[in-house]
């Protein structure tokens, strides 16, 4: 008796929600949390809620809310030892008050009676509101950058129209005119694309030697620049963001340098924990090496270092590091650490 005593008294200490369901689905047991949340929303009934069938109240409630039903199953196969346990997160809100909860489902064996269910209900509120407003200011983020570059888009036409009407008297200011043109257009495109990954990072086991080899090949315009793939291996990565992170650096790199040295050589290798791109190009400038951007500058020298950026975005939404140093070969060493090699 005494041994009960301690495990309710320990119970009781819980600052979350606890019940105790027999393997028929009836609470037995519940802590001092769970009778304080019934007091404060005024349950309609005894608030320890002790002989309630919790399957009762779940299928019941399933014909308007499915997922009281995936509730009901799922501490059911805890009970059956099908599994060892159970989540669901779910909305609990009142007239006045937004509430979210997660729901704990585990196996509690004693020697004498058994086994029952520990249902646990955890208030996570302030993770959903933290959650809710970070994608509320990225639909915004996703709708600006739309906007602007929509509007972008039809001026940056007509800019390429007239350099290519100087192109075609000869004009080499209007020829470095229009490569700039193209590469803000490349620069608005992968914006664009990143701004829209509102999904979640779908992993895939990708082959580095081949997402290089068709980086490079995507990237069209080499001129005279030569390119050396070293390395080999297999890693978990999101296939058409690592594109966009391979293409954003060496777009920068290859066609982001026509008013400073440019390079004639560029490798993309390995690491023991990670990936490089390195040139003989020109050494990276401060802006690049903290991957800032300044404030209204993005038509300026400066807006090369937004495609800088996308590829540090891309890599953090994998967990990796992105660094800029510089190159032996002269120019630029941008290192992504932190993948783990097959």
């Amino acid at each position: 008796m005494a041994d009960v005593s301690l495990i309710e008294r320990g119970f009781d200490e819980l600052p979350t929600e606890v019940a105790l369901l027999n393997g028929s689905g009836d609470i037995v047991y519940t802590n001092r949390a769970w009778r304080t949340f019934a007091e404060a929303n005024e349950y309609v009934g005894s608030v320890d809620s002790v002989g309630v069938n919790y399957f009762d109240v779940c299928d019941a409630a399933s014909e308007e809310d499915e997922l009281a039903g995936v509730v009901a199953d799922g501490i059911r196969s805890i009970l059956a030892g099908q599994r060892d346990i159970f989540t669901a997160e779910y909305p609990c809100h009142s007239p006045s008050v937004y509430r979210w909860f997660l729901l704990i489902a585990v196996p509690f064996l004693t020697q004498r009676h058994g086994k029952f269910a520990l249902v646990m209900h955890l208030d996570i509120t302030d993770r959903r509101l933290a959650e809710l407003q970070v994608n509320e200011k990225n639909q915004h983020l996703t709708m600006l950058m739309h906007l602007f570059s929509s509007e972008l888009t039809d001026e940056l036409e007509r800019a390429r129209e007239l350099t290519q009407k100087l192109v075609e008297d000869d004009g080499e200011d209007a020829r470095a005119l229009r490569e700039t043109l193209n590469r803000i257009e490349s620069v608005l495109g992968r914006s664009v694309a990143l701004a829209d990954q509102t999904r979640v990072v779908e992993l895939e086991r990708v082959d580095f030697r081949d997402a290089a080899t068709r980086a490079w090949g995507d990237l069209g315009r080499h001129g005279d620049v030569s390119c050396r793939i070293v390395g080999d291996g297999t890693f978990d990565a999101d296939r058409h963001l690592l594109g966009l992170l391979l293409a954003s650096i060496l777009v920068n790199r290859v066609e982001g340098n026509v008013q400073s040295k440019a390079p004639t050589y560029v490798v993309i290798g390995t690491t023991t924990d990670g990936l490089y791109i390195e040139d003989n190009g020109t050494p990276p400038s401060n802006e690049q090496r903290t991957i800032a951007t300044p404030a209204g500058q993005l038509l300026g020298v400066d807006y090369e270092s937004v495609g800088l950026s996308i590829a540090s975005r891309i890599a953090d939404l994998h967990g990796w590091s992105f660094e800029i140093v510089d190159s032996e070969l002269g120019g630029i060493r941008i290192e992504v650490d932190g993948i783990s090699w097959e």
